[in-house]
């Protein structure tokens, strides 16, 4: 289940920021989200992301609205926060062998990363599959993600959670959120879908985020800096 986050960084060190700076403006650092789990491969790309796929997203029980709508979601949240350039290609526009593939969950065969890579000149090929999702009252969007390099298959990411505006920190986030959008409702319920989608995707995305530096640690007693410190304090009486 997800967390609330509030003044810390993300919660994955940014794999994809190591490569192309995924850090987000300052207004969108200030935004509400939540926090999601999330874990990234042990090294970089061997080469810089610069273009991503974002496939369509498949869905077991789903309305048919909310694949899309979280597509075009996280299509937007990759362009803002990291600046990859993105393509989202509706179902209809993938060739016949392509849609085939991600119905059967072969997508992330090297074969079909490879012919990816050529048709759309991507580095990168985001996969999500909509394992749950509420259609009435407060939305809830279970999510499994994988981003993969189509230039030679290796994981880069992958990130599986439930966001649930029935949870009281989640819906307190997302209320939050909505307004900052101009949503003035105060039931989580009311949100519009398109406004849940984007909350979403700016959580999960912001797990691509650089963990923030850890604070200086003090000098120890004797050390050069204390000394320099000292001696500093004694010249100046």
């Amino acid at each position: 289940m997800a967390t609330s986050w509030t003044a810390r960084a993300g919660l994955a060190a940014g794999l994809l920021a190591l490569a192309c700076g995924c850090q987000g403006s300052a207004a969108e650092a200030a935004l509400p989200w939540i926090e999601v789990d999330g874990a990234r491969a042990p090294q970089p790309p061997h080469a810089p992301i610069g273009r991503v796929l974002v496939l369509p997203f498949t869905a077991t029980t789903a309305p048919p609205s909310h694949p899309a709508l979280l597509q075009s979601a996280f299509a937007q949240a990759l362009r803002a926060t990291c600046g990859f350039e993105v393509v989202a290609p509706e179902a209809t526009e993938l060739p016949r062998t392509t849609r085939e593939e991600l119905l059967a969950g072969r997508a992330r065969d090297i074969e079909s990363l490879i012919r990816l890579h050529r048709e759309w000149g991507c580095d990168a090929v985001l996969s999500g599959r909509l394992a749950s999702s509420r259609a009435h009252g407060e939305p809830s969007a279970g999510l499994e993600l994988t981003l993969v390099d189509a230039r030679d298959g290796t994981l880069l990411w992958t990130a599986r959670d439930v966001v649930d505006a029935r949870d009281p920190a989640t819906r307190a986030s997302l209320l939050a959120y909505g307004a900052q959008e101009g949503i003035t409702h105060s039931d989580a319920a009311q949100v519009p879908a398109e406004s849940f989608a984007r909350f979403v995707a700016l959580s999960f995305v912001r797990t691509l985020y650089p963990p923030p530096p850890p604070p200086p640690a003090p000098d120890a007693p004797g050390s050069p800096g204390e000394r320099a410190a000292d001696t500093a304090s004694t010249d100046g009486q």
